[in-house]
């Protein structure tokens, strides 16, 4: 059983064929297929690549689990010895944890994509921009340990395209509420959000408006995660932020979990 999101109609189901066996290594096709009230059909085909046959350590007892079971296991798993840094800790992090490959001096924005210098300047070449929004996390963000101050949650923005993004939610519509980031970081932005909402037990991911502890779109999102698959920033920021945090994304590490889960 699988969602898709038409124009007119909304949320409609869709089904699909062929199979991921994650515990062999090996590429899967899976082609989706969606029917609107029309009668139009609509077809995507992904290829999954499964690169391990079974998971690293770090995910050992999550092995073979799926659903809920799955987060469930993964929430104790990322939580396990977590070391807590503070938002005022990020000012001096964000430079490392986002460095252009191409130049070790600067950082890139993640909305702009723009290389600018990593030195902190309290905020005037850039600042601290959180992807699940602050008002939307419920929590102050200073010099206390919390889910406002998660390093994973945590990127480099420019500080006028920060502050017209606001608290907006993420979909392919813009308007007054919803936001729509530049296409080489939507799947990055995707799997930020579906790390926190297995990391903090109280947040959720909807398909609607979001209220406070809530983000959205949750379809959308799961199609970006598709259409922008991991890449080695993302990658080396997971092992940056792993060295502070010591926890880790599982959704970059195992892209495939999203489909476990979702």
């Amino acid at each position: 059983m699988c969602v898709a999101t038409d124009d007119v109609d909304g949320v409609i189901d869709c089904t699909f064929t062929g199979y991921v066996d994650m515990s062999t290594a090996g590429s899967y096709l899976i082609t989706y297929y969606a029917i609107d009230s029309a009668g139009n059909e609509a077809t995507l085909e992904v290829t999954y690549t499964i690169s391990e046959t079974n998971l690293s350590a770090y995910y050992d007892s999550a092995e073979g689990l799926t659903g809920n079971a799955l987060l469930l296991e993964l929430r104790s798993i990322i939580n396990t010895g977590f070391i807590g840094l503070t938002y005022d800790d990020a000012r001096y992090i964000l430079d490392e944890t986002d460095r252009d490959p191409n130049n070790s001096s600067n950082l890139i924005l993640i909305y702009l994509g723009t290389s600018v210098s990593g030195t902190w300047d309290a905020g005037v070449t850039w600042n601290r921009e959180h992807v699940w929004p602050q008002s939307l996390l419920g929590e102050e963000a200073g010099s206390t340990v919390n889910s406002a101050s998660d390093l994973h949650n945590l990127k480099p923005a420019d500080p006028a395209t920060n502050s017209s993004r606001g608290n907006k939610f993420f979909d392919i519509a813009t308007d007054a509420d919803s936001y729509l980031p530049r296409a080489a970081v939507r799947g990055d932005i995707a799997r930020i959000l579906f790390y926190m909402v297995v990391m903090y037990d109280n947040l959720s991911l909807i398909n609607g408006t979001p209220t406070t502890y809530e983000m959205a779109m949750l379809n959308t999102l799961l199609q970006w995660h598709i259409d922008d698959p991991v890449d080695d920033f993302e990658r080396n920021r997971n092992e940056v932020i792993y060295s502070y945090q010591n926890n880790r994304n599982p959704f970059i590490d195992y892209p495939q979990f999203v489909d476990e889960i979702w």
